[in-house]
């Protein structure tokens, strides 16, 4: 080791600090079980009982979407046909024309 690095001091780390996050809201409750959870289950809906949690999100999430009306997606349907036929005729048409020049150079 040069005589440098020793004569610097050694440099010390702060004492770690205790995390400062606290949960904000409520806490968690308990699950119930017995005669409580029987009530709790009581004024439930059928569709709060039966249908899964994930499958009630999606719900939820789907009843927010803005769905387009008739008009738009018919219109933005033949959008994407004719432009699906364009593209694939311009494809098509590349296709033809290096075949064409393969058979007439290449291949001759």
């Amino acid at each position: 080791m040069s005589r440098a690095l020793r004569r610097q001091p050694l440099v010390q780390k702060p004492p770690a600090k205790t995390p400062s996050f606290k949960p904000s809201g409520p806490r968690p409750t308990k699950k119930q079980t017995g005669a409580a959870a029987e009530a709790a289950k009581q004024h439930l809906s059928f569709y709060d009982r039966w249908v899964p949690r994930p499958v009630r999100d999606i719900i939820s999430e789907l009843k927010k979407v803005t769905w387009p009306t008739r008009e738009e997606t018919t219109r933005l349907t033949v959008a994407v046909l004719a432009v699906s036929i364009t593209i694939g005729l311009a494809l098509g048409g590349v296709d033809i024309g290096f075949n064409w020049l393969v058979d007439n150079t290449l291949l001759r």
